[in-house]
């Protein structure tokens, strides 16, 4: 399929599952797609939670599509789910599919049964049962996501466009977010504001807490208005955090997506481990202190910006010290003063 701007009346689908910092670092490519069709309808198929997060990719797609997970992807929804899934896929009559899921087989054969005109997706030399594709890019597992996805969109017609050769991450905000995200800061003379947000998903992701109580006290004695945040189930872990460090917010199970998305872009600075308000921090611009262990490569998961954003790594993630967490956070600040931004 080429791309041109005679595009208007073309339905594109782009699928992509699994969490927050995945869909964020697929936004390059999304943008790369609607440079590329600008009159086309581009709609993003994914799991039921990012329909919170489809209004802060306003410019970058037109529509969202709930998928209820599939068996041998996410889990999810029942067979009969996904049955009635597929049949309102192939109703849709999409021009061309997309499937950003990964490298396959198994979302590909999913991404084939839309019934799309033209099916582009990764190929990792496991391809047994997949149909014939019109638009293959070879699946490279070194390389860092974003720049991977680029390529896939670039070779389905897209245009890269941006910094950094279009594979910065971006995420829109709205004012009535500020708003709301506004309610839960003290008033009174400004601060700087310092997100900590200690959870993750993964043990093995998770930096301890009592270090992370630390830091954030350092933040407060630093002049920061300190918050520490997390989902309802991570309460316990940001009251102890915000516990070690008095004159902190405990904003534990306090904030939507859409309120998180306008705190960390409003932030001075955020530390977190490797989860996805770190993925927020990169699309808005906020300066970061991510903390990475073995589970995870930073250099396919991690900031493209590493003079924005900084990265810790150790063998283990409690082996990173508070020391050189709190040498990070004045290393950015003092980068920041010294460009004027």
């Amino acid at each position: 399929m080429n791309a041109s701007t005679a595009s208007t009346g073309l339905k594109i689908a782009v699928f992509r599952g699994l969490y927050l910092g995945d869909l964020i670092a697929a936004t390059p490519a999304l943008r790369a797609l609607r440079h590329g069709y600008p009159g086309a309808e581009i709609t993003l198929v994914s799991l039921p939670w990012a329909t919170a997060l489809a209004p802060h990719l306003s410019g970058l797609v037109d529509r969202f599509l709930s998928y209820p997970g599939a068996p041998g992807l996410d889990g999810g929804g029942s067979e009969e789910d996904l049955q009635r899934f597929l049949m309102q896929m192939r109703a849709e009559r999409f021009d061309l599919a997309i499937n950003m899921h990964g490298r396959g087989p198994t979302s590909t054969r999913l991404v084939a049964r839309f019934g799309a005109r033209e099916t582009a997706s990764f190929v990792g030399g496991e391809e047994d049962g997949v149909p014939d594709l019109d638009i293959t890019v070879p699946w490279d597992a070194e390389a860092h996501e974003s720049r991977k996805l680029l390529r896939l969109a670039e070779k389905a017609g897209g245009i890269s466009t941006g910094a950094a050769g279009g594979t910065e991450p971006e995420l829109r905000v709205y004012e009535e977010d500020y708003r709301r995200s506004s309610t839960l800061l003290p008033t009174g003379p400004r601060k700087p504001v310092a997100l900590v947000h200690p959870g993750a998903s993964i043990p093995d992701k998770r930096w301890p807490d009592e270090d992370f109580g630390r830091v954030a006290d350092g933040l407060v004695r630093w002049g920061y208005t300190v918050a520490v945040t997390g989902s309802t189930g991570e309460k316990k872990l940001t009251r102890r955090v915000s516990e070690a460090a008095p004159g902190s917010l405990d904003l534990g199970g306090a904030t939507d997506l859409s309120t998180l998305i306008a705190l960390v872009a409003r932030t001075s600075i955020l530390v977190s481990n490797d989860t996805g308000p770190a993925h927020l921090a990169y699309a808005l611009k906020t300066p970061s202190v991510t903390l990475f262990g073995p589970s995870t490569d930073a250099d396919r998961w991690g900031p493209l910006d590493r003079k924005r954003h900084a990265v810790l790594r150790g063998e283990h993630i409690s082996d990173i010290s508070v020391t050189d967490v709190l040498g990070s956070i004045e290393a950015l600040t003092v980068e920041r003063e010294w460009v004027g931004v």
